[in-house]
């Protein structure tokens, strides 16, 4: 295949086509122009897509030859519960097709049609950024976006509350130190990376790319409730991983009341070039609330897990950090080695022992006090424990 239809900014990608278009097999060979607002949206996405797709055709120029990115993806939506080796297999149906190249390019397409990190088995490519998952031969793609995605991790026996601002970027950069990095893959959102002197949290950047999937499956008459396979076969997510996604950055860049990460943002966007509807409110329009509460922030452990059950555990890592902030310069390192116990317990058996020694000092200064201003009361030279003075006293009238 042509590796310049892949990248001609002037038509839509053949991926967005492939995944959102409700008859795949009518788009394969016939990409479709799109309008100057509708690419201007999905700019920075397709950036992605143009960048990950010319990095692997670079060193494997053949990848897709005998196939396209729209038959990859078409296999991909109608085949979801099929195990990996299974759609290989599909591929590979001449006898001198190369099985690792079919390989690669089904990970490529997972990687830039789902926005998902996808370890090829080549080391000439990365799955993630951080997160690098190797999808196994022996499982389908919906379990593969069900692992990489857990959606209900075990709640912590950790009853505390918890103030939500202190996930708010400005606190976690102000406060708990953190630099931020933008991701290309969902798979590293919100992951937290404490590494030497640096301590970074990864954050998704193409919203653009989940709004549109959420606008796919509204089109598609989808339910906010449909499972794994059945958001693959629309080419999209699980919409509430998506939702809940969107909604993680509220939290992160919370609006209206938080000048400071609102600042953070803006200057990210200008300095990273990243998509400017990150400008824009992230929570999506269509939310419904079953209840009174679904409508308000988790005051604690346990209602975070209830309402970020895909990114809970993320969360709660970053809110710990947030809570007690991992020491990186060499002051708050040696502050922080203050509060080992063994340090603690050998400061209380040192400040003991200058206290005893101080009390016992102060106990002979006392003694030898009582004893001056007794011989002094007295005033008899011959008088018990003054007897030394006394006699010194006398010598000296002898003399005279």
């Amino acid at each position: 295949m042509d590796s310049a239809i892949l990248l001609d900014e002037h038509i839509a990608p053949p991926i967005t086509v492939a995944l959102w278009s409700r008859s795949v097999q009518q788009t394969e060979n016939n990409p479709q122009t799109t309008s100057k607002a509708q690419r201007q949206i999905l700019k920075w996405y397709y950036d992605y897509y143009k960048d990950e797709t010319a990095f692997v055709l670079d060193r494997y120029p053949s990848l897709f030859d005998g196939t396209s990115v729209s038959a990859l993806v078409s296999l991909l939506r109608n085949n979801s519960q099929k195990e990996k080796r299974d759609l290989i297999e599909t591929l590979c149906t001449s006898g001198n097709a190369d099985v690792s190249r079919r390989t690669m390019a089904l990970e490529l397409i997972v990687r830039v049609a789902f926005v998902t990190g996808c370890s090829a088995a080549s080391q000439d490519t990365f799955g993630g950024d951080l997160f690098r998952p190797r999808w196994q031969d022996s499982e389908s793609l919906e379990a593969y976006i069900k692992r990489v995605y857990p959606r209900d991790p075990q709640t912590p026996q950790d009853g505390r509350s918890i103030r939500i601002d202190k996930l708010s970027a400005g606190y976690l950069t102000s406060y708990s130190k953190l630099e931020i990095i933008w991701a290309h893959r969902l798979t590293d959102h919100l992951l937290l990376l404490k590494r030497g002197n640096k301590k970074i949290v990864y954050i998704f950047r193409h919203p653009a790319f989940l709004r549109a999937s959420l606008d796919a499956l509204e089109s598609s008459n989808a339910t906010w409730t449909q499972s794994t396979s059945e958001a693959i076969s629309l080419g999209c997510l699980p919409p509430q991983l998506i939702k809940e996604t969107l909604a993680t950055y509220t939290l992160l860049f919370p609006e209206p009341g938080d000048q400071a990460s609102r600042t953070i943002l803006e200057r990210e966007v200008n300095e990273n070039n990243l998509d400017p509807s990150f400008l824009d409110p992230f929570y999506p329009q269509h939310t419904v609330h079953e209840h009174p509460q679904d409508a308000l922030d988790p005051d604690d452990v346990r209602s975070l897990y209830q309402k970020y059950p895909h990114w809970a555990e993320r969360l709660y890592s970053l809110w710990k950090e947030a809570e007690d902030p991992t020491p990186v310069t060499m002051v708050e390192r040696w502050s922080e080695s203050r509060k080992n116990p063994r340090f603690t317990y050998w400061c209380t058996v040192v400040s003991l022992s200058i206290a005893i020694a101080f009390g016992a000092v102060a106990t002979v200064l006392g003694a030898l006090q009582v004893w001056i201003s007794y011989c002094g009361w007295v005033a008899d030279p011959g008088a018990t424990f003054c007897s030394r003075g006394g006699h010194s006293s006398q010598g000296n009238e002898g003399g005279g």
